[in-house]
């Protein structure tokens, strides 16, 4: 049942492990700008749910607009 480990790779192995090697070296800059985009998306959701935030209490009356700062 068990033979010998070839000694060789087939060329087509070589082949696909060439495309393998060429397709992670082609997608590390795309997979860069994408996370870059994500981590611009959670942060304008962020800034969006605060600012709903805001708006929801001052229009519950939690924030006082009277007050006079310094």
């Amino acid at each position: 049942m068990t033979g010998p480990v070839p000694s060789r790779l087939s060329p087509t192995a070589g082949l696909v492990n060439a495309m393998a090697r060429l397709y992670i070296r082609r997608a590390v800059p795309f997979i860069a700008i994408q996370e870059q985009q994500l981590d611009e998306a959670r942060n304008e959701r962020a800034r969006l749910r605060t600012a709903a935030s805001f708006r929801e209490s001052r229009a519950a009356g939690y924030i006082d607009d009277d007050l006079e700062g310094p």
